[in-house]
């Protein structure tokens, strides 16, 4: 780690910890992205079952690890406001340069398939994975780009230095009633920061599902279920599946034929070089409803970190609203976008979701407020959702997260009644 570059005041640390949220909650939409677009059955250009199997597990792989970079992102916020910074979520719009960020590799959404997963496996690189050959046969990477490239562990390796290196009394400034832990929000290794010890514990939990754990320089210990492990293994197992499918004179395809970094036409005054943009009206109005759930989803999330308590369990309540969102209405808007053709200029492509993020702001600080914003946001995502559903071109996962937002706006209300 090059000494010259630790951050040396509050800062410092608050700048590099806003980095490491845009980091998680970039490659958790990347992750995302690619595990919309894979196929879910044997109708879908002629699987078989054995290879309907491989592709249900890497999504399944591959959900599990964007879920965990959200956790990420969330234990970040603890990090951020145990030092007197504030729970940050906003994130350049897809594609981010290659020299945005010190990875030196481009953050983007593109479709499940060896390049995504090459690139997924560079991101949670061990930094002690440094052997010349492997990197220039999994990435085509030169020497010189390797010495260059930080990884995501060197990142929080960084930030930890700097919140050792600076006494507790006057680093840990944040009010500790802001801390969220597992009982509000669903994260069962979220740690809540108080101190150096709690700082460490957090930011480690964080690297050791990225890279996993080492023991000793150069002596790994285990990297098979960590984020880095399962990637290397989902790519191998890929590889394989390539070629044995050419052995017997086919092709394995398991991804849908999205376009990569889509971007809906309303935004297409703000889209980033190398963005697509989405020419099917269709296409856009889901796309458009998709970011209204995600954008509406991270608000929550925030408020909830930088609430406090709420009365009636309603810190809980709002946290609950928020993951169900994540888990359970974003997974079928997404997927239906995959079904959906991007228009003229892409023939036989489909759409997916952009994740952009636009002119939001936070949430007030006063629940009731919050409420009845969640609420009105809810029901015209709801009833835009419908009308969405009813088109003729609608695939069937449209109306499922249609269905299952109204169930969590239900059992919102059903809370705020209780409470």
């Amino acid at each position: 780690m090059n000494t010259a570059h630790l951050p040396k005041t509050r800062s410092d640390i608050i700048s590099l910890l806003s980095e490491a949220c845009e980091v998680e909650h970039g490659l958790a939409c990347s992750y995302l992205y690619s595990a919309f677009s894979i196929k879910q059955s044997a109708t879908e250009n002629d699987l078989t079952w054995e290879q309907v199997q491989f592709i249900r597990k890497w999504a399944g792989q591959i959900y599990f690890i964007a879920s965990q970079e959200m956790f990420h992102l969330s234990q970040a916020w603890n990090l951020l406001t145990a030092i007197g910074g504030t729970p940050y979520y906003m994130r350049p719009n897809f594609p981010q340069g290659k020299k945005y960020y010190p990875l030196h590799l481009q953050l983007a959404l593109e479709p499940f398939g060896t390049k995504a997963m090459q690139r997924f496996i560079f991101y949670e690189l061990p930094s002690h994975v440094n052997d010349p050959k492997f990197l220039e046969k999994k990435f085509g990477v030169t020497k010189d780009m390797i010495n260059k490239a930080h990884t995501v562990g060197e990142l929080y390796d960084s930030i930890l230095a700097g919140i050792l290196s600076i006494p507790e009394h006057e680093l840990f400034i944040g009010d500790p009633g802001l801390q969220v832990g597992p009982e509000t929000c669903h994260f069962n290794d979220i740690v809540k920061v108080t101190d150096h010890a709690s700082a460490q514990k957090a930011i480690h939990t964080i690297t050791e599902q990225g890279e996993g754990t080492t023991k000793g320089k150069n002596m790994p210990a285990d990297q098979v279920d960590c984020h880095y492990g399962l990637f290397v293994s989902i790519d191998d197992d890929l590889c394989k599946a390539i070629e044995d499918a050419k052995r017997k004179g086919g092709k394995f395809v398991p991804s849908r034929p999205c376009i990569s970094n889509p971007v809906p036409a309303f935004d297409s005054g703000e889209a980033p070089a190398g963005a697509n943009r989405i020419t099917n009206p269709f296409g856009n109005d889901v796309s458009a409803l998709f970011d209204n759930v995600y954008s509406l989803m991270l608000r929550i999330l925030q408020y909830v970190f930088q609430s406090g308590p709420l009365p009636g369990q309603m810190e809980r309540q709002l946290a609950n609203t928020s993951i169900q969102m994540m888990t359970r209405v974003l997974k079928p808007l997404g997927e239906a976008l995959t079904l959906i053709p991007a228009g003229p200029g892409y023939p036989d492509q489909t759409c997916g979701p952009s994740f952009g993020l636009y002119r939001h702001v936070s949430f007030p600080k006063e629940v009731s407020q919050v409420i009845t914003l969640v609420e009105e946001g809810l029901h015209q995502i709801i009833e835009k959702g419908k009308l969405l559903a009813n088109h003729s071109g609608a695939p069937v996962q449209l109306s499922e997260g249609v269905q299952k937002l109204e169930n969590i706006l239900q059992m919102l209300q059903q809370a705020i009644l209780q409470s």
